[in-house]
């Protein structure tokens, strides 16, 4: 196993390397999100008694093809046709190979373009791909995008609190597949939501 997760890795590592459409920043985070995905889909798949072979290797190449579509929503099927190559090429077998293009398909609106049964590994995949978008590493990211450094105290505290609001929902609402997956969301969620209430008391003393 560990030899075709190595595989996987170069694959994904050569792909995202010849993209001309993204540049270097891009190129590495899109590489080290995959990895912590597939490192949160082990620590599910083991958990919760799941194929861990079929769950990390789809997670590996979630994203493989994700900048050969325009269409944001499409990715997870492009990224599996991209990978099926090279899957095929391995010693996985017909079915494990349809196990892993499917749940790589599915991942971002559960639409594979194809008949096929629904699976607990395909699940982890995608939950996977949102424990790690709620994770310490976007709240960097968000703040980047938010040009905190740039933004008046009070107006970027008008904004996370909107955001704690919409955090807190979302953690009452938005269920995952398995237990294991719930508890690692709900952990993330969580400090995001604790992270934006202590920036926001300090942004609130700048109105003094």
């Amino acid at each position: 196993m560990n030899n075709l997760i190595q595989q996987a890795k170069m694959f994904l590592h050569k792909t995202l390397n010849s993209c001309t459409k993204i540049d270097d920043i891009e190129k590495k985070y899109r590489y080290e999100h995959s990895m912590r995905v597939a490192a949160i889909a082990n620590q599910i798949a083991e958990a919760e008694g799941l194929n861990v072979l079929i769950v990390v290797v789809a997670a590996i190449l979630h994203d493989v093809g994700k900048f050969e579509t325009d269409v944001n929503a499409d990715h997870g099927r492009v990224s599996a046709d991209v990978a099926l190559p090279f899957l095929k090429s391995t010693n996985l077998t017909d079915e494990q190979v349809r196990h892993i293009h499917y749940a790589i398909a599915v991942h971002v609106d559960g639409k594979a373009g194809y008949e096929y049964e629904n699976t607990a590994e395909a699940e982890t995949v995608s939950d996977s791909d949102n424990i790690d978008r709620f994770g310490v590493y976007r709240i960097y990211q968000s703040m980047q995008w938010d040009k905190a450094d740039e933004t008046p105290a009070l107006e970027l505290m008008a904004k996370y609190e909107d955001r704690i609001a919409k955090t807190k929902k979302f953690a009452e609402t938005f269920k995952l597949y398995t237990p294991t997956a719930n508890k690692l969301f709900q952990h993330n969620l969580n400090i995001q939501i604790k992270f934006y209430e202590n920036l926001t008391k300090e942004l609130k003393l700048t109105g003094f």
